[in-house]
């Protein structure tokens, strides 16, 4: 476009505003305010004013600094990214807050060409590339329709609720919201001084916090959130109560004796129950641990149900401690003894460990259970039922049970010297393998498969 063409695009935008008392000159358009616009051979310089019809005048906007146009770019399309009545641009303040000019600089100049904004302080002048500032324009104005959007949207939201508090009826729900209304929100909130829950509590109410819960929790369920995050916030979630529970089974395993009525053994008590009347052995302790946490650990069980008893077996105990259903319909006896149990003792004649009377015991006791499945000999029908029903099987084969005891530091009370050590470890190995559908685990064994798995976990909340 040459100069005599950009001169006359820019008369023709003026003359289109129908402002009264313009002059339209070879060298200027003016006002009776002062010069708007002022010619000269390489550019045009157009100053700010605007005119007041309810008072019949014009004012200059003083907080304008002149638009300084190269002839050499597109005029036009400089001049019309105010998209409105007018030829001010409304979101200019935008504009100087984006690339900081303050009122020292006198003039914002738009050249042809170019790739960077040039800060010229001694011209007290801020140089712009023209396609860099028609895209800045254009976001800008983007800016402040959204906010004045938002601020529209946020009145609505705000008066609906003095709407039920004053008249006690319940606006119309609407969804008074934008894209990308959201993440003005969240983005605030997310700044990296925010570091502890009193950073975040500072700015929420009781209210905020409730509703964020329940969207939260809705979004999830609605499978709004990807894929990839929900399976973060799975792990970050399993992961955090993992290790809880590690820290509480490990103090229960420090417990050096069967006393209930230490400190420590009450401190443990009340991390599992509300009172600490209700726990006086540590057997049950250990069965409350597992009641409350056993589908966190190392077991995967559709159901677990406690305590089903049977009929015909020998023994006081007429019940295991838990009867858990996997994945795959199969049933496990699940039998929990004490981690100051001992498993093995050691015979001199044959130079070997073997089962000590108390894990003979437990392993008997649980192949009686396994039987009392097979025979379906339970006390209770509806114990009989509730199992078929889930196991979707009329008949129960092949149960497997599964004894917890001891620990490693109890697995003997034989005196260990170099051999015996290395026969404890094989022999115990060995006397475990033989036996047919029923595992021997160790405590500590399962809080350290637990506290691998912990450590296993990829999480982005490292």
């Amino acid at each position: 476009m040459t100069p005599r063409e950009s001169r006359e695009k820019i008369i023709e935008f003026f003359k289109n505003l129908e402002w009264p008392e313009m002059v339209f000159e070879d060298e200027k358009i003016s006002c009776p305010a002062g010069n708007i616009v002022i010619f000269d051979d390489k550019s045009v310089y157009i100053d700010f004013y605007y005119y007041k019809k309810s008072k019949n005048i014009y004012e200059k906007k003083n907080n304008r600094q002149t638009l300084v146009i190269s002839y050499k770019t597109n005029i036009w399309d400089v001049l019309n990214v105010r998209y409105i009545n007018g030829y001010d641009i409304s979101w200019f303040e935008y504009i100087k807050n984006i690339l900081d000019i303050n009122n020292s600089f006198e003039k914002i100049k738009i050249i042809y060409g170019g790739k960077k904004i040039l800060r010229k302080t001694k011209e007290k002048t801020i140089q712009i590339p023209e396609s860099i500032f028609i895209d800045m324009a254009s976001d800008s104005y983007e800016v402040f329709k959204k906010g004045k959007s938002s601020k529209n949207r946020l009145e609505t939201f705000l008066i609906n609720k003095l709407k039920l508090k004053y008249t006690n009826k319940m606006p119309r729900e609407t969804t008074t919201i934008a894209k990308g209304d959201f993440s003005f929100m969240v983005e605030r909130f997310n700044l990296k001084n925010k570091n502890e829950k009193k950073d975040y509590i500072n700015y929420l109410d009781i209210e905020d916090t409730n509703n964020l819960e329940y969207f939260t929790e809705k979004l999830i369920k609605d499978e709004v959130f990807s894929s990839d995050f929900l399976r973060s916030l799975d792990e970050y979630f399993i992961k955090e109560k993992l290790k809880d529970i590690i820290i509480i089974g490990k103090e229960i395993l420090s417990l050096g004796t069967t006393d209930m009525k230490t400190e420590k053994a009450k401190n443990v008590i009340l991390k599992i129950v509300d009172n600490v009347e209700e726990i006086n052995q540590l057997e049950s302790l250990w069965q409350k641990f597992f009641e409350k946490y056993l589908l966190y650990l190392v077991f995967s069980y559709k159901k677990i149900y406690p305590k089903i008893e049977f009929k015909d077996v020998e023994g006081d105990k007429k019940y295991p401690d838990f009867v858990g259903v996997n994945h795959y319909n199969g049933l496990d006896i699940i039998e929990i003894k004490t981690h100051l149990k001992t498993t093995l003792v050691w015979d001199p004649s044959h130079k070997n460990f073997g089962f000590s009377s108390e894990l003979s015991k437990a392993i008997i006791q649980t192949m009686n259970y396994m039987d009392a499945i097979v025979q379906k000999r339970f006390q209770n029908s509806s114990d009989e039922k509730k199992i078929t029903n889930i196991t979707e099987e009329e008949n129960l084969y092949h149960p497997r049970g599964i004894i917890i005891i001891s620990s490693n530091k109890k697995l003997t009370t034989s005196k260990l010297d170099k051999v015996k050590s290395k026969c404890l470890k094989r022999d115990f190995t060995k006397l475990r393998n033989s036996l047919q559908n029923i595992e021997i685990l160790t405590f500590d064994e399962i809080l350290q498969v637990t506290e691998d798995y912990v450590k296993n976990i990829h999480s982005q909340y490292e």
